[in-house]
């Protein structure tokens, strides 16, 4: 028996030595570009257009995620896109110059379908203006260098301590379809850290790139909703915008409190 222990302790010494030499860092990373999107191919982001946006108030307007390049079991589910794309279509819901907000499903946009793509998506659902949200979350996850004996029944298990740190941006771009030309735009960031053991680490890690998602674009909210009152401000005097407004029209009414 006391050989039988000492064999047990020695197994157990190689399991932590073991663990000790793995090197478990790893880095994943989610992208969804609106430069990608727009300008395929592009080393840089071509001049700004010189056509004049010509809007017709009341506006309808499209928001839809950009393509992303995620692996399939890291990406946003599209049901979690749906609801984060609700709130970006409910910041604009109480402006008085908006008629209709349509959530643009993800099935939509094609990878790098740039203008083009936009062009066809606008005309199917009527939209006057499109909001593009676009994001980068990069995931940096490796062992904390701890590790211990969970003793059982009917043995030992050797469980290594993990650490996440989740950095998450999101943007939202407001442009003008027919004229391509950038109206607004908003961003917010976030960063998640915390330490999981090895059996919940992507349990945990994944409602943290959740919980990342939902900081920032409560962050970009609050930046949007600033954007959209300076645009209702600037609209009128800006060059390069001219707005088509119905008999009667107050631009500055019904503005959101706070």
């Amino acid at each position: 028996m006391r050989r039988f222990n000492c064999l047990l302790f020695s197994f157990s010494l190689l399991l932590l030595g073991a663990c000790a030499s793995l090197d478990t860092s790893t880095k994943q990373r989610q992208v969804a570009s609106v430069l990608a999107y727009l300008f395929p191919g592009a080393d840089k982001v071509p001049p700004v257009s010189g056509a004049v946006a010509e809007i017709k108030v009341p506006f309808k307007i499209g928001v839809a995620f950009v393509p992303d390049t995620a692996e399939p079991n890291f990406r946003l589910p599209e049901n979690d896109r749906m609801k984060l794309a609700g709130q970006v279509r409910d910041a604009f819901s109480e402006y008085p110059f908006v008629s209709e907000i349509v959530p643009v499903p993800s099935m939509y946009l094609e990878p790098g379908g740039g203008f083009a793509n936009l062009d066809r998506v606008a005309a199917l659902l009527q939209l006057d203006v499109v909001a593009l949200i676009s994001f980068d979350q990069v995931q940096n996850a490796g062992a904390t260098g701890w590790s211990f004996l969970y003793w059982t029944g009917i043995g030992a298990y050797v469980i290594d301590g993990d650490q996440y740190d989740i950095l998450t941006s999101v943007e939202t771009a407001v442009f003008d379809v027919k004229s391509r030309r950038l109206l607004m735009r908003a961003g917010g960031i976030s960063n998640q850290k915390g330490t999981a053991t090895m059996v919940g680490f992507s349990e945990q890690a994944r409602a943290a790139r959740s919980r990342g998602f939902v900081d920032a674009v409560s962050e970009m909210i609050g930046k949007l909703h600033d954007e959209v009152k300076n645009f209702r401000d600037r609209a009128p005097k800006d060059p390069n915008i001219r707005l088509i407004l119905p008999p009667g029209y107050n631009p500055g009414a019904s503005v959101p409190k706070g």
